[in-house]
């Protein structure tokens, strides 16, 4: 079995360091500074605060100054921080990288300009003396934490520049309840995992309405697979990834409950961005920060020629005017049907 470290112990970090512990691995969980509070409770033999749920005995765990000795002589590292603190934490742990790490990124996020994805990202923050002997994976797939750490089946995608790397990551992880895919589209993973949480917001302004909209949201979920293919494919991401666990399934779950949805209930109940964001204060919303991020990649893809902002990403449009433009969510249904009535004429 391997020896691994699991960088992050919130909620998907410390799930993901129990099913790999379940599945006899040597597991070190490190926590960051904002983690230390997690990582006193878990010494203490207590539950973790938001996962409510007890950890294998076998795990050994880490305070932030202790980063060296948790990831020193690991096999495979994987990074579980939000994506906006991915690179900063890359630069503090490269250094104890051998040549020969896995680093597995379960973060989901876009990373800012020039960087496409976070495993881009990843790359560049790691030194001219190991990047040729660390391999960079992406996770992706419908996995709650909450659901992994109670041992629930799931299924997850892997994916690496080169297949065996990505193989390798699915020997790792999988077992009876847990199964793994592997696919060099590294992209079609990485922008799946960040894009669904932004349409996961547009998709929870409709619970916010206050009527049964299952209609609705039902049109608007394919319409947000549709859209997240004319970004992602452009960019080199594949239909089968998107239409696979990284993107469909993922969508599905994503919508179905956690924060981005929240905010978008918040949204559609008639609250201001600035108000909702102010009320979920303290909550990680990825879906928030990444739809900057996708309208920046669709305007480049638009200078390009490759695709119109507003009749290609109609859904996207109308999310971004929400979050960055000040229009109120309560028009966002109405408007949306009302492109097709006029696209029609």
């Amino acid at each position: 079995m391997g020896k691994m470290a699991v960088l992050g112990a919130g909620m998907m970090g410390t799930a993901t360091a129990a099913h790999l512990a379940r599945r006899g691995h040597e597991v070190n969980l490190w926590g960051t500074e904002l983690d230390k509070d997690i990582i006193d409770a878990l010494r203490k033999g207590k539950e973790h605060p938001t996962l409510h749920s007890p950890l294998p005995l076998n795990i050994r765990l880490f305070q932030a100054t202790e980063l060296e000795e948790a990831v020193d002589k690991r096999n495979i590292v994987i990074i579980a921080v939000i994506s906006s603190a991915v690179g900063k934490i890359i630069q503090r742990a490269e250094a104890f990288f051998k040549k020969g790490t896995i680093v597995v990124n379960v973060a989901k996020g876009l990373p800012s300009h020039p960087h496409l994805t976070l495993c881009d990202l990843i790359k560049e923050k790691i030194s001219s003396r190991l990047l040729d002997g660390v391999q960079i994976v992406g996770m992706g797939g419908p996995a709650r934490a909450n659901e992994l750490i109670r041992e629930i089946h799931t299924e997850v995608v892997f994916g690496a520049r080169i297949m065996e790397e990505a193989k390798s990551c699915c020997c790792a992880f999988r077992n009876s309840r847990f199964r793994t895919n592997a696919t060099t589209d590294m992209i079609g993973v990485e922008l799946c995992a960040a894009m669904k949480n932004a349409f996961a917001i547009v998709i929870g302004i409709c619970d916010g309405l206050g009527q049964p909209v299952d209609n609705t949201k039902a049109a608007l979920m394919s319409q947000a697979v549709v859209e997240m293919s004319r970004i992602i494919l452009p960019l080199g991401g594949r239909l089968e990834t998107i239409s696979g666990p990284a993107g469909v399934g993922d969508l599905y779950l994503t919508v179905q409950s956690g924060r981005n949805g929240a905010l978008g209930r918040l949204l559609g109940q008639g609250m201001k961005i600035e108000e909702a964001l102010e009320k979920m204060k303290g909550q990680t919303i990825e879906g928030y920060a990444t739809a900057r991020g996708m309208h920046r990649l669709a305007k480049r893809l638009e200078k390009k020629g490759e695709l119109d902002l507003n009749k290609d990403l109609p859904l996207f449009r109308e999310l971004y005017a929400v979050l960055y433009e000040g229009k109120p969510a309560r028009r966002v249904i109405k408007d949306y049907w009302g492109r097709h009535l006029s696209a029609a004429k």
